[in-house]
């Protein structure tokens, strides 16, 4: 299986001796959808599309994407799946404050147990596509392989007034 990560090779904490992309140390600081903070988790996507769709969905402006480093990562055959019926009863049961409370304790318990390396989720930015959960916790988490690393930029057409 492939998943693709985009990250910002600048950021003081990209820039670190030690820094590791798939790591999961972002989970460790905040929570996400998946994820319950204090506990490293790495998100990434089934493609390079979606994977730059989702860091545009969480930037305040889209002319901050600049130039970012994208990797292509190989892993073993070891996932799970959560089907879109499953993903939508957790958002709807959950409460109208915290709509992601029960896919946070979902994905914190599945990293916990290591039911498997990685959790394949329907994305909300481009629901028929898939995120892929990375659990650096999980025994094969080793037998991660970055393929291919490289710079890039979006096409200004979606960033406008970034580039000339």
């Amino acid at each position: 299986m492939r998943a693709w990560r985009i990250y910002p090779h600048n950021a003081p904490y990209a820039r670190a001796a030690d820094f590791d992309p798939l790591d999961g140390s972002g989970g460790r600081i905040a929570a996400n959808r998946w994820n319950e903070p204090g506990n490293p988790l790495t998100y990434a996507a089934a493609n390079p599309s979606l994977a730059a769709l989702e860091v545009l969905a969480h930037l305040a402006r889209p002319a901050d994407f600049g130039e970012r480093t994208i990797i292509e990562v190989e892993l073993p055959e070891d996932i799970e799946t959560v089907s879109l019926e499953l993903l939508l009863r957790l958002r709807e049961d959950a409460p109208a404050d915290d709509p992601e409370l029960l896919t946070r304790e979902f994905g914190t318990r599945w990293i916990h147990e290591k039911r498997s390396l990685a959790l394949v989720a329907p994305s909300f930015v481009m629901p028929f596509d898939r995120n892929i959960l990375i659990n650096p916790l999980h025994e094969r988490a080793s037998e991660l392989n970055i393929v291919r690393q490289e710079k890039m930029r979006l096409d200004a057409r979606l960033v406008p007034g970034t580039y000339s």
